[in-house]
């Protein structure tokens, strides 16, 4: 299982490996703490130790922030399907099952993935990073969303017309 956290650490290492000991230290929070914290905006003095400024050009909140973005409204629509299915049965799930502790992005179709690239490149050029950079971000976030994907996915057996 991947988390977004762990995807947002493997994309700020590969692209800005600079960023890690921010990335490292809101590991240490919640993810709704991290949300609150990186999506803060004004002057207010941050947890982290500086102000909005510092954060406003780098690449951690724009990935962080679009990723559980995507992981919500993946979540969202898997438990609207769940509960149209079995309204009665979801409830007492529901009661008897913790909340997860981190969220997990769960497999995207290609749509969801262009939606994904559109937001990072859009939260990239308003926190004034370069469209090249942005670029390589997005295709990055991308690319490892699709292989996070399929290292979660389980094997199938061969088909019987695969063993001929």
């Amino acid at each position: 299982m991947v988390y977004v956290r762990d995807l947002v650490r493997e994309v700020v290492a590969e692209h800005a490996a600079h960023e890690l000991p921010l990335v490292d230290s809101l590991r240490r929070l919640d993810d709704d703490e991290v949300v609150r914290t990186l999506g803060r905006r004004g002057q207010k003095r941050e947890p982290l130790g500086f102000g909005y400024a510092e954060v406003a050009a780098l690449v951690t909140p724009v990935v962080w922030l679009v990723l559980d973005q995507a992981a919500r409204r993946a979540v969202d629509t898997a438990t609207e399907s769940l509960l149209t299915r079995g309204r009665s049965g979801m409830r007492r799930m529901l009661r008897r099952a913790p909340a997860p502790p981190q969220r997990v992005p769960v497999e995207l179709d290609p749509a969801e993935l262009a939606l994904v690239r559109a937001q990072i490149l859009e939260r990239a050029a308003e926190r004034g990073i370069e469209a090249r950079e942005a670029e390589a971000l997005a295709d990055g976030v991308v690319a490892r969303l699709a292989t996070a994907a399929a290292e979660t996915r389980p094997e199938l057996p061969p088909t019987p017309d695969a063993a001929s």
